[in-house]
């Protein structure tokens, strides 16, 4: 026959009892510690995603930036050579205009100059014809010699 043993019904009895107890007073607790490290952690992770979503966006900003930034750049030196070649333009044309007014004033120069050399030259051989017609005249005045020195005269003036 069974025997029933009621020490094993009492020790049933308080094993259910310190299972309660320790359920109340330990787990539930430790339950509610956990469950906010858990939401700590949580809401750690949420910040930290957030705060990289946030350095990607700035990330992002900052390389458009740099792009426009790298596009202005681009644009300033282009119109600074575009810039540089008018004005590189504008003083060779300058230089031509003025290369072309020396050369002119060179050339009317050079013609006043001969033109000045040729009036010198005639007051000389007009000097020289003065200072050969006093010496004839000196030495001897007759029709024949004035018109031999007329002739010889013109003949010198026109080979010249």
């Amino acid at each position: 026959m069974l025997k029933f043993d009621w020490n094993i019904l009492w020790t049933l009895i308080n094993l259910l009892f310190f299972f309660v107890l320790i359920r109340l007073t330990l787990f539930k607790p430790i339950k509610k510690v956990l469950d906010k490290r858990q939401e700590l952690i949580d809401n750690q992770f949420e910040d930290a995603q957030n705060a990289q979503n946030e350095a990607q966006s700035l990330k992002a900003e900052y390389q458009s930036e740099l792009d426009n930034v790298q596009n202005e750049k681009t644009q300033i030196i282009v119109d600074a050579r575009a810039d540089a070649k008018v004005e590189y333009d504008k003083i060779v044309e300058r230089a031509n205009a003025d290369a072309e007014k020396i050369k002119a004033d060179a050339r009317k120069s050079a013609r006043l100059e001969t033109e000045k050399a040729r009036l010198a030259v005639k007051e000389e051989i007009a000097e020289l014809a003065m200072d050969t017609a006093q010496k004839i005249v000196e030495e001897s005045s007759s029709k024949e010699i004035d018109r031999d020195i007329y002739n010889k005269f013109l003949n010198e003036s026109s080979d010249e």
